[in-house]
């Protein structure tokens, strides 16, 4: 099965690739990689041609610290719905832990734990990769990076890890990891890890921070951005944004739409359109799309198409399908095996 990673874990390559003095979109192609496609963000690419392509752009350009710098030059919306689930969670802690339940929907290939060290007063956040995949140092330091910034997001600018463990040798001056992550960084350890407070993940995220309403409104509102102005299409496209985040009703559309409540029901009333049968139609479409999927957790496809609960997705199921979600992911896959398609191969 070819691991893939979403286009978007490349935010900011062009840009950086472009201050260094390379070619970006050279870069891409030479690893049969469209560069429309990590303009617009979209879609997925093979991780292992990620991994290679971060190598290649930090030994072209003699740049040691690229995976650093990218990491740098992202945010939490790296991970699409995933960073609107953890951008409505009460704690860093909790925000934090819906991370690491859906990662699997940004790639398969990366897996997040939190471990409770020897210390009750410390925390590690463990970062592993399949075992299919190759270890590379840029790509590595890249996801540590990511990690970083996100958690930077949640807790605050102050925030910085107790310690950070790398499993190679240093690449660069042990100054520049100071640097970059505030802390002390020990390498050849045995995992790749952020040593963390325990009570900072119990910091209660501030819902009035400015950064964090403008980060989930860019979200909510690209959904919007280059689509039919159209009243209908623009309801799907919120109800696709706003589910994940579990904040997937009409209030809440309406209120992105600058429409009073009233007058949203009215105007779909016309169209003969009912929100609640709308918002069900997409539910089930894309609970078909992720049950496709034959390594994705059912607790993780219940949250992302807007159920709180586990038991709320299995009655949803039998009423759509007349069966449970494990029997349907099994329909889907036996039909996909008849028609010949692939089946773990893709994501949307």
């Amino acid at each position: 099965m070819t691991l893939l990673i979403r286009t978007t874990s490349l935010t900011g390559f062009r840009e950086l690739v472009t201050r260094l003095e390379g070619d970006a979109d050279s870069l891409l192609r030479r690893f049969h990689i469209d560069p429309a496609k990590i303009i617009e963000l979209e879609g997925v690419i093979p991780y292992r041609t990620k991994i290679d392509l971060i190598e290649e752009a930090a030994r072209e350009l003699s740049c040691p610290d690229f995976g650093l710098r990218l990491g740098q030059e992202q945010d939490l919306m790296v991970m699409g719905p995933i960073a609107a689930v953890a951008l409505n969670a009460p704690t860093v802690g909790e925000a934090m832990d819906n991370i690491i339940r859906y990662a699997h929907y940004h790639s398969p290939g990366i897996h997040l734990r939190m471990e409770q060290d020897n210390q009750p007063d410390q925390i590690y956040l463990k970062l592993e990769l399949d075992k299919n995949l190759p270890y590379r140092q840029q790509s590595v330091e890249h996801a540590l990076g990511q990690a970083h910034s996100a958690l930077k997001m949640l807790y605050g600018t102050d925030f910085h890890p107790r310690a950070v463990l790398m499993r190679p040798e240093a690449a660069l001056e042990h100054d520049r990891y100071q640097e970059y992550f505030g802390a002390p960084v020990y390498f050849g350890r045995d995992c790749d890890a952020l040593v963390l407070n325990a009570e900072e993940l119990e910091k209660k995220i501030d819902r009035n921070n400015p950064a964090l309403h403008e980060l989930l409104g860019e979200y909510i509102n690209s959904a919007l951005l280059d689509e039919p102005l159209d009243l209908a299409h623009q309801v799907k496209q919120l109800v696709h944004h706003l589910l994940p985040a579990q904040r997937c009703n009409l209030q809440a559309v309406s209120r992105h739409l600058g429409l009073h409540k009233r007058t949203l029901q009215r105007r779909l009333a016309e169209l003969e359109i009912v929100f609640e049968e709308l918002v069900d139609n997409i539910r089930r479409e894309r609970a078909d799309n992720y049950l496709s999927l034959p390594h994705m957790p059912m607790t993780q496809i219940a949250g992302l198409i807007g159920y709180r609960e586990q038991s709320s997705f299995n009655r949803a199921c039998r009423r759509w399908y007349g069966t449970t979600p494990l029997k349907r992911r099994q329909a889907l896959q036996q039909s996909a095996l008849l028609e010949g398609e692939p089946t773990g191969e893709t994501a949307t």
